[in-house]
């Protein structure tokens, strides 16, 4: 029986570029994922070409959510069983902040490149006001 996950979470290491024993290339990374107040830390291994590149591209504290194959392994440490969670991702995506807002862009001449000069940028374009509906008579 496969299981597959959706995983979303940050990059608690950067990835790493590797070869497998059969000299296959590979990339692993470790997502960290807020579960409630705790954490939970997911090992990723990503071997497809696109999968690997876009995690390749990432670095450490990169939001991403990744989606694939899920695997759970039970161990034991001092006496006391912990599971160890992986994905073999198929897809990859980098969550990134919204844009900054922008400052609203500045007419130009074509000519030269610069603002004409009768520009004023304390003014700003103000929606026409009057009466509204649909039985207002459109001048054209």
């Amino acid at each position: 029986m496969s299981a597959s996950v959706l995983v979303k979470g940050t990059l608690f290491r950067a990835p790493e570029s590797r070869i497998s024993k059969a000299g296959n290339a590979f990339v692993m990374a470790t997502l960290k994922e807020r579960a409630g107040t705790e954490f939970r830390f997911w090992k990723i291994f990503a071997f497809g070409e696109t999968a690997c590149a876009e995690l390749e591209r990432l670095g450490d504290g990169d939001a991403l959510s990744v989606q694939g194959g899920f695997e759970a392994k039970i161990y034991e440490k001092d006496g006391k069983a912990s599971v160890s969670l992986s994905v073999t991702a198929d897809h990859v995506l980098a969550l990134h902040q919204p844009p900054k807002k922008r400052e609203p862009k500045v007419p130009r001449d074509r000519g030269s490149g610069r603002p004409p000069k009768d520009y004023d940028p304390s003014s700003s374009w103000q929606a026409p006001t009057g009466p509204s509906g649909p039985d207002d008579e459109i001048p054209f």
